[in-house]
């Protein structure tokens, strides 16, 4: 039996850990930038929350948000 994490399972966790971890070295966001990471993480779990768990299509929308939010504060 798998387990379950809220309404994802255990390998879907995985993906999106995997996947969080990507975005956020890309984007260079350390673990102390607490404020950045719930950013990338809040778009990682918008994503899955519809179905979605391709981990390129999943790192490329949270980069994504996470620069047009940027750029939205820079306005």
């Amino acid at each position: 039996m798998k387990s379950t994490f809220g309404s994802f399972d255990s390998g879907q966790v995985a993906v999106l850990q995997t996947t969080f971890d990507l975005a956020c070295k890309e984007l260079g966001v350390t673990s102390a930038d607490e404020e950045s990471r719930l950013r990338v993480a809040k778009a990682v779990i918008a994503l899955a929350k519809v179905g979605q768990f391709d981990q390129e299509r999943l790192k490329v929308y949270a980069i994504s948000r996470f620069k047009a939010f940027q750029s939205e504060e820079l306005l």
